[in-house]
């Protein structure tokens, strides 16, 4: 019989530590111990050995994500889950950045946290996969983009975190232009010409390698362009399309893929082979509007609520509508948001992408960051500062947090 597996607890309060511990038996998962913020909570995990961790985000908040960057630092491959009673961004990517796998509201129901400490365990499972070579053929990671109305980023998101995913050097990545009609992701890099995604996918239908219909960009990333006219798209379904992406996701670690703004059977197809759909919305009234009228419309599809993440692109400096306003009117947080930068639309008019062209700009900061959230590749440098300041000096300024540490939690 297949043991149940544990789930370690840290929350400063003991109260809801125990709250906790019936949340997760309720779930179908086994307490396995728990503790506060700090060494405590470090030395038990690392005794216990969990297959998961859950952690509250309380005040201090500092102690709390060092607490969990340091149990993460010790135990690598156990996916960890944060909650806290508010889901506001900078908490939710301050989170991420930590290394949490994924984010939840408190209170939240026995379902909800049943689903998400699953999802974490299947995740974790298709990574050790990957890494091992074992089963018959692990699939990747197949990441969509999406956006309710033209003009509001996606190419450019599509594009640029394709780019980020690459340069952090850690996984393969391959992307593809599924916009059938005028996509230019592949343009928007400096690559044309040669083979498109659709002369691969009619190929791969006969049994083809799609491999050989691939460009690469220069930093290492593989492209499957769009064609020279949408008409290149008659006669091809969405379960062909379908079987394309997820042959590519054997070969590739990550697989993303640029959709049309209209909901047709080949961006519906995208959608629902998807691990993960960015959709995207700005600050713009017809927006959010055409976003949640495409949401309300996907609702007959086999789309789980888990697998969108809104993200929020800033198109312009000022704005009338708020992101509160946003997250209202479609029902949804807001995942992650792209900062207004200049360099975006001066980077696309060299053909050339943000990260690359302009490294430091916030525009790029953000895809990195948003690319290390995805992957759980949490900056490196940031990570074993925290973890020396915090267990290695043994100098601390009363709260949890060493002189050094609160200037470094304002720049995180």
């Amino acid at each position: 019989m297949a043991s149940v597996p544990r789930v370690f607890i840290i929350d400063q309060d003991p109260e809801v530590r125990y709250q906790m511990r019936r949340l997760v038996e309720e779930a179908g998962f086994e307490p396995g111990g728990d503790a506060g913020h700090g060494t405590e909570a470090v030395a038990l995990a690392n005794e216990q050995r969990p297959q998961l961790v859950l952690c509250g985000l309380t005040q201090p908040l500092g102690r709390a994500l060092q607490t969990m960057e340091a149990v993460l630092h010790d135990l690598p491959e156990t996916p960890l889950i944060a909650y806290a009673e508010s889901n506001e961004l900078a908490l939710v990517r301050q989170a991420m950045l930590a290394g949490a796998r994924d984010f939840l509201q408190a209170p939240f129901h026995p379902d909800e946290l049943r689903r998400s400490l699953a999802a974490a365990l299947e995740s974790e499972e298709r990574r050790r996969l990957r890494q091992s070579g074992d089963g018959l053929g692990p699939r990747g990671t197949i990441i969509a983009s999406y956006g309710a109305k033209g003009g509001v980023g996606k190419t450019t998101l599509s594009a640029n975190l394709a780019v980020a995913f690459t340069r952090l050097e850690t996984q393969s990545v391959v992307l593809v232009d599924a916009d059938d009609s005028f996509g230019d992701a592949a343009a928007s890099l400096g690559i044309g010409g040669g083979h498109s995604v659709t002369d691969a996918i009619r190929d791969a239908a006969s049994g083809g390698d799609v491999r050989r219909f691939l460009s690469h960009h220069e930093c290492g990333l593989a492209v499957l362009s769009a064609p020279a006219s949408p008409f290149e798209w008659r006669g091809i379904s969405g379960d062909q399309l379908q079987h394309t992406l997820v042959e590519l996701s054997r070969q590739f670690d990550l697989v993303v893929v640029d959709t049309a703004s209209t909901l047709n059977e080949i961006s519906v197809a995208t959608l629902e082979v998807a691990s993960l759909v960015l959709w995207v919305t700005t600050l713009d009234y017809a927006s959010a509007h055409d976003s949640l009228r495409a949401l309300q419309a996907i609702r007959s599809l086999q789309l789980e609520d888990e697998r969108i993440r809104v993200v929020l692109n800033a198109t312009a400096v000022d704005t009338d509508v708020s992101p509160a306003s946003v997250e209202e009117a479609l029902g949804r947080p807001i995942f992650w948001s792209l900062p207004y930068d200049r360099e975006l639309r001066r980077s696309a008019q060299l053909g050339r992408s943000v990260v690359d062209a302009s490294p430091a700009s916030p525009a790029a900061v953000s895809f990195r960051d948003l690319a290390g959230v995805l992957t759980g590749a949490s900056p490196a440098p940031h990570r074993e500062g925290v973890l020396r300041r915090l267990f290695g000096s043994g100098r601390g300024n009363g709260n949890g947090r060493s002189s050094e540490q609160a200037v470094g939690a304002g720049q995180s």
